[in-house]
């Protein structure tokens, strides 16, 4: 089965629509769907179902992706592997905004025959969208927390690299009244309240409702004034950065933003998430092991 069909197969199964698909090939329509003809031809079995104008990928459709991503994925490995140093390619990367921003310089920036010979596509996207990505081809690695990894079915396909953890913090500008009192070991779950405290309305990562503020926070312990909900973490680092108001963040956003982390003295539980790069391995030693190594060598 010709590999450049597949690959056009995995495209028009992201997309379920041949228009979309065609724009993103910059091949007609008309081309497109001889590909699928043809491939379901092969197989002697019907791959999508079409509901009015769209298509939609069925029960058989969806287990031949696995087929397909698998072989397109092992080829292109393959080439690289006799193809040497030499070549250059693309690599997409997903996964939460937050994360992307934190990790990305390091994974990126250290390793020189990364920066040589990749040119990176880089995906903002919620880490269960980031995983399902690699999953089926659409990305070649994704960041995302463990507990997203735990949270989906098992997928012995995908392998994990640890990027480390982080500790979240309540965060406050340097001349935050919070600041001042913590110092003195004064500030208290009670006294806390007083203070206004920033929260998105969806989880950072995953894009679910999780809790009262979706930021790890014991409000069943500890209720907060929650005076601004933001799940643009832009707009709600500025918010903190003004002294407007308190959050709880992860500490490494709260060192990048030079924010004051402050200490609530009778407040007894931490929020913890960690941190770590999938991919799908190769049986060649193509250019995605390699990266992979870089990577291990720099974290």
């Amino acid at each position: 089965m010709d590999i450049e069909d597949l690959r056009k197969f995995i495209v028009v199964a992201q997309h379920e629509n041949l228009n979309k698909a065609s724009m993103h090939l910059s091949v007609t329509t008309g081309a497109l769907s001889k590909v699928v003809k043809r491939i379901e031809q092969k197989l002697e079995s019907q791959l999508f179902d079409r509901v009015g104008k769209h298509i939609r990928l069925n029960q058989r459709g969806n287990k031949f992706l696995l087929y397909a991503t698998h072989l397109v994925h092992e080829a292109d490995q393959a080439l690289s592997e006799f193809r040497g140093n030499t070549a250059l390619y693309n690599i997409t990367v997903s996964g939460p905004s937050l994360l992307l921003q934190y990790y990305l310089p390091t994974l990126l920036a250290k390793p020189s025959s990364v920066q040589d010979r990749f040119h990176v596509n880089i995906n903002a996207c919620w880490e269960g969208k980031a995983l399902e990505s690699v999953s089926r081809g659409g990305s070649d690695v994704a960041i995302a927390t463990s507990f997203a990894m735990e949270e989906r079915e098992q997928d012995p396909s995908l392998h994990r690299i640890s990027l480390g953890s982080s500790t979240y913090v309540v965060a406050a500008a340097k001349n935050h009244p919070a600041v001042a009192e913590a110092k003195n070991s004064t500030l208290t779950s009670q006294s806390l309240y007083a203070y206004a405290f920033a929260c998105p309305d969806v989880s950072p990562f995953c894009g679910i409702k999780r809790g009262i503020g979706s930021d790890g926070w014991r409000d069943d312990k500890a209720p907060r004034s929650i005076h601004y909900r933001c799940n643009d973490f832009g707009t709600l680092l500025s918010i903190v950065r003004q002294g407007l108001a308190l959050a709880y963040v992860p500490d490494f956003i709260a060192k990048s933003h030079d924010l004051t982390c402050v200490s609530v003295s009778d407040y007894d539980f931490c929020h913890e998430e960690h941190f770590e790069l999938i991919y799908k391995p190769s049986m060649a030693s193509g250019w995605l092991n390699r990266f992979v190594d870089s990577v291990k060598r720099v974290i």
